[in-house]
């Protein structure tokens, strides 16, 4: 039985996309961690996305109280659907927001979800990412009183 090693361009093609699978998401200024596009993702929309969740963060006033947090964002699922009988199409959107640290752990993940008719699909992102900011305080906090009693448990 032989076996064969992989070229030299195979190997080092496979190196350059897990350096870019681990990289560390960079920060904006309103503490959301742009990340570069999923497997399958189109960057355009990851660029929305990002921008998106930026412009809603700062548009409820949560860049203070992310401060040691940043918010990384990802899509989940943008799927358009053609109900039955009908001639518009449908947007069904779920985007993730991980929310991070200053150590860059992950103390919870939060969804956001949306489902626009005759929208287009930039508006169903735009709706969804919207969806997720609108859940970050709830999630802040209680990563908050989490990190709180465990300052508490190891005094």
């Amino acid at each position: 039985m032989n076996i064969r090693r992989p070229s030299f361009g195979f190997a080092m093609a496979g190196l350059f996309a897990a350096s870019l699978s681990v990289a560390a998401p960079t920060s904006s200024s309103a503490g959301v961690a742009t990340r570069s596009p999923a497997a399958g993702t189109e960057p355009q929309l990851q660029r929305a996305l990002n921008r998106y969740v930026t412009h809603h963060v700062a548009a409820s006033g949560l860049e203070g109280s992310l401060r040691g947090y940043s918010l990384s964002p990802a899509l989940i699922q943008l799927r358009r659907y053609v109900d039955p009988g009908q001639k518009e199409p449908k947007f069904v959107c779920v985007v993730a927001l991980s929310l991070q640290n200053r150590e860059h752990e992950i103390v919870a993940e939060i969804r956001g979800s949306a489902a626009t008719t005759g929208a287009s699909q930039l508006e169903a992102l735009d709706a969804a990412a919207h969806s997720a900011v609108l859940r970050v305080p709830g999630a802040l906090a209680k990563a908050r009183e989490r990190a709180d009693s465990s300052r508490w448990a190891q005094r």
